[in-house]
């Protein structure tokens, strides 16, 4: 039985909206250690730092399960802003998908400029969406959703752009791990 007739969107909603705040969470704790990853925190920073690269990777594919839930599944019209991320993020997940299969650790640049980028967008549509005014117009024409438009709020803060801002950051983080972990591996 598909997953719809047994949990309503909103239930799933607040699932994935308790997934961004333990990767927020996870992320706080890893920024916060960042001063000790030499000393006493080495083995828990070399752990995640070979970890990093399959952790992107499941970062990038739920962004792209939850991005096609939300428009295909809970019938929440992405904005132009969510577009422009998507077509940032879709890639990430062949690219950082083939250098898992390849054993390739070089796509460190690649990924963080794809999620530099998406950031920047996620984060002027947060501002948006928590009563920023709008320095570029964004499509209200009824081809797409308004950037400002929020679909839910969970937990007082949790709105779509805050769990994308929020996995985009995990990814970059996970690439400045990744890039300290062991040398590039040639491909053939």
């Amino acid at each position: 039985m598909p997953v719809t007739e047994h949990m309503s969107p909103l239930t799933i909603t607040r699932l994935i909206a308790l997934l961004t705040i333990v990767g927020q969470a996870g992320l706080v704790l890893v920024i916060l250690g960042w001063p000790w990853r030499k000393t006493a925190l080495r083995a828990v920073y070399d752990f995640l730092s070979n970890q990093a690269l399959f952790g992107a990777f499941l970062v990038v594919a739920g962004g792209v399960l939850g991005s096609l839930y939300f428009s295909e599944v809970a019938k929440f019209p992405p904005c132009e802003l969510c577009w422009f991320q998507r077509i940032l993020m879709y890639p990430q997940l062949l690219l950082i998908g083939l250098a898992l299969a390849k054993k390739n650790r070089d796509v460190v640049l690649q990924t963080l400029i794809l999620s530099g980028l998406r950031a920047a967008i996620a984060l002027y549509q947060v501002y948006l969406q928590f009563g920023g005014l709008a320095m570029v117009p964004c499509s209200t024409t009824g081809l797409a959703a308004s950037c400002s438009q929020k679909n839910f709020l969970e937990f007082g803060y949790i709105t779509i752009p805050i769990m994308a801002l929020t996995g985009f950051v995990m990814i970059i983080v996970a690439m400045m791990l990744h890039r300290r972990a062991a040398p590039t591996v040639e491909t053939e």
